[in-house]
């Protein structure tokens, strides 16, 4: 991925791709690079949603959230919709997989004789007593954000010929190793190890505050949402 594909002002990346995928009716590179990008971010985090909700009733998580994207990320609208919410991407994408339950659910109690499908009023974001599917899926979605942003960084590194700073930082930040380890065989000092981790630390938080201003986060609201997200990881 080059490191032009994320600048680091735009606040409006998505919002920008969104309002590119209205003009088009949904067609064209905007309106499937916005539809990549939501479904490589969203997709496990809204498997793990259905699978601790009573949505799993209503088949496997993968066809549902498969389901979901192919019905609503066809239409440009949907998208659309969110970015002039200004709800949280997250929040929008978690309430209407719900709704898009319901559908399923009123769509099999019509075709069933007997009813046997699950009715649409007892669908909610808890199953029985146990953790809400809420928490899984905020977990699973924090991960998909840091993930994402250390993959942009790393990007970005590399693009800068200074992948071996991102090695030091996966190596000593990521597995776990002392610098002593392994600082000769990346001819560094352990003090120059300790410099280079600190710079890629510095490259993911950047990196991770652009993917929150994608979600619909306010610039004055970014240090606490990234520190949400450490406190829920």
């Amino acid at each position: 991925m080059q490191e032009s594909a994320f600048p680091t002002t735009q606040a409006t990346w998505l919002h920008t791709l969104v309002g590119a995928a209205v003009a088009t009716a949904g067609r064209g590179n905007a309106a499937e690079t916005a539809r990549i990008a939501v479904m490589a971010r969203y997709a496990e985090p809204l498997r793990v949603f259905v699978r601790g909700s009573s949505l799993a009733r209503l088949g496997e998580p993968e066809e549902i959230v498969n389901g979901f994207f192919a019905a609503r990320l066809s239409d440009a609208r949907f998208l659309e919709g969110w970015a002039a919410s200004g709800m949280r991407l997250r929040r929008w994408l978690m309430n209407a997989i719900l709704f898009y339950g319901q559908g399923l659910a009123r769509d099999r109690a019509r075709a069933e004789a007997r009813g046997g499908a699950v009715e649409p009023r007892e669908l909610d974001r808890r199953e029985g007593d146990g953790a809400t599917a809420e928490a899984g899926f905020e977990r699973a979605w924090a991960l998909a954000v840091v993930r994402e942003a250390t993959a942009r960084a790393e990007a970005a590194l590399e693009a800068a010929g200074r992948a071996v700073d991102f090695e030091i930082f996966r190596r000593h930040a990521i597995d776990g190793q002392p610098y002593a380890v392994f600082a000769r065989e990346v001819g560094r000092s352990e003090q120059q190890c300790a410099g280079a981790t600190r710079l890629v630390a510095q490259r993911v938080r950047a990196a991770l505050a652009d993917v929150l201003r994608e979600e619909g986060v306010a610039e004055r609201e970014l240090d606490a949402e990234i520190a949400r997200v450490r406190g829920v990881l």
